[in-house]
């Protein structure tokens, strides 16, 4: 009974062992093994005889197994990462928006980094080095190619027409075409701006070829667009600078020529500026008293008035025309201002900058405060004792330093 349970014993151990050995193949290597149970023994002597044939071959089919199990499974490479880029076409039929060059361009320039674990076993090459090298050189062309078909576009250029190639295109004689050479109107124009930024030396006449263009510009409609706009300006100033001491010290200075009346009749008759300025001529025009008053200038010297400004015309006229002046003034409209002053006698000789700078100099000393100033000569403007902000009216027919 002894031997029989300890056949039973090794026999039940070698089953448990198959069974084991059999399970950790089958999860490490995936071999499936049939395995044969035994007979039940049908006596004790039967029993140990089939037992050690039987435990043998178990044995030696489960160090069979271990043996499978304990070697490394092969390793595959991984897939190659494939990146395709839609061509233009493919991704218009789709539906996609275009994409810029740039990103096109930058989208090429990514890298991808594998990192590969080394095989136990090395992969047997389906394909040849030549095979390898023209798959290559095909991958190669078919960047260059989507490169292609998103290059930057060039940079614009545009090349300004020589002097002479412009003189060539009017048919004239480039030999004799100079490079300042334009319309006379342009010329005229040109002129014109400079004289009103006072960029010119003294001058006493508008130059003869611009006598039209200073005729047409000082009777039609830009002329009066000009001062309605300084006027404008002037009026929006004064409505911000407006008196809020009530010590009635606040003033705006106004000349008169050209500022607040206008001596166009008389100019229509002598060219325009294009005569010399002849004092005696334009005395017995001053003395009909027929001057006209600017209508943009009458609206904001009325403005003005109303918001608490004094107001003080200094006018470049004789003292001898105080009356006629004076008449003139109110017949256009301008009524109740606080001083109407003119040169005296011994004021003659001065500049108009040096008269003018020295009466605003008197009416600071007298406790006034010069807000603004309006006027159509620089020589109104400059000088000392300036305002607070001065305006400027258009005037190309003469010039007074």
């Amino acid at each position: 009974m002894a031997r029989r349970g300890s056949g039973l014993v090794r026999l039940l151990v070698t089953l448990l062992l198959l069974l084991l050995a059999t399970l950790l193949t089958a999860a490490a290597a995936e071999v499936e093994l049939d395995i044969v149970p035994a007979a039940p023994a049908q006596n004790a002597s039967e029993a140990d005889a089939e037992a050690a044939p039987a435990q043998n071959a178990f044995e030696a089919e489960a160090e069979a197994a271990q043996q499978q199990h304990q070697q490394p499974p092969p390793h595959l490479l991984p897939r190659p990462l494939i990146i395709e880029l839609p061509s233009k076409a493919a991704a218009r039929a789709a539906g996609a928006d275009e994409v810029p060059a740039d990103a096109v361009v930058a989208s090429l320039d990514v890298d991808v980094e594998l990192e590969l674990v080394p095989a136990a076993v090395p992969p047997q090459n389906d394909v040849s080095e030549e095979e390898e090298a023209v798959a290559a050189a095909a991958a190669t062309a078919v960047v260059e190619q989507q490169q292609q078909q998103h290059v930057l576009p060039r940079q614009l250029a545009v090349e300004l027409p020589s002097p002479s190639a412009a003189a060539a295109a009017r048919g004239g004689d480039t030999d004799k075409e100079s490079p300042d050479d334009v319309p006379a109107d342009v010329r005229c124009s040109s002129w014109r701006l400079a004289a009103e930024a006072n960029n010119l030396a003294p001058w006493k006449t508008v130059p003869a070829e611009c006598a039209a263009h200073v005729r047409d510009y000082v009777t039609g409609v830009a002329y009066r667009s000009d001062q309605d706009l300084v006027a404008r300006e002037s009026a929006a100033y004064a409505r911000a600078a407006a008196p809020l001491a009530g010590d009635g010290r606040d003033a705006w200075v106004f000349d008169v020529d050209e500022t607040l009346l206008s001596n166009l009749p008389y100019y229509a008759e002598h060219g325009y500026g294009l005569e010399l300025f002849d004092h005696h001529k334009f005395d017995r025009w001053v003395e009909r008293g027929e001057a006209r008053a600017i209508p943009s200038s009458l609206k904001l010297y009325n403005e003005v008035r109303e918001l608490g400004f004094k107001t003080f015309l200094l006018t470049g006229r004789s003292e001898g025309h105080q009356v006629v002046t004076a008449e003139n003034l109110k017949k256009q409209g301008f009524h109740d201002w606080d001083k109407l002053i003119l040169r005296a006698a011994g004021d003659r000789e001065k500049t108009a900058t040096i008269y003018k700078s020295e009466k605003r100099k008197e009416m600071e000393e007298e406790g006034y405060r010069i807000i603004g100033n309006s006027g159509d000569q620089w020589s109104d403007l400059l000088g000392s004792s300036m305002s607070a902000r001065s305006f400027k009216l258009p005037n190309p027919m003469y010039y007074i330093p």
